[in-house]
């Protein structure tokens, strides 16, 4: 038996087919491992709503928000920086439109709705 037969067989032995699976746990373990810590993950707008949507000149409304995973989360215009979920109150004296934007590294994501202002109505 010459070197690559014995080299062929060790593989299909118990302690060979050990080694292989030792050796793609820690090749597949690790990559994993390095995506989760030098990854950037997108980060995730699980809610962005207003309560009420349409106001009267001037009247308040409630923006409530939640974000995953993001370092940073901003709400345009007037609002700014904010938590990863929060609520904020806005008095829009003319139809707006609200922007979160949710940051993680160099990948973000975006939604916007829109706050409509109409005159109130006469009784």
């Amino acid at each position: 038996m010459n070197y690559w037969e014995m080299q062929r067989s060790f593989w299909k032995t118990p302690v060979g087919i050990a080694i292989w699976a030792l050796l793609l746990a820690a090749f597949f373990g690790g990559g994993l491992l390095a995506l989760n810590i030098f990854g950037t993950p997108y980060p995730v707008i699980e809610l962005f709503h207003a309560d009420p949507m349409v106001v009267s000149p001037g009247n308040a409304s409630n923006l409530s928000w939640g974000v995953i995973g993001a370092s940073l989360v901003k709400i345009d215009p007037d609002v700014g920086e904010v938590a990863l979920r929060g609520s904020a109150v806005v008095r829009p004296q003319e139809t707006t439109t609200y922007r979160i934007t949710a940051v993680n590294g160099s990948t973000n994501r975006s939604i916007t709705l829109k706050i409509m202002v109409g005159e109130p109505e006469q009784a």
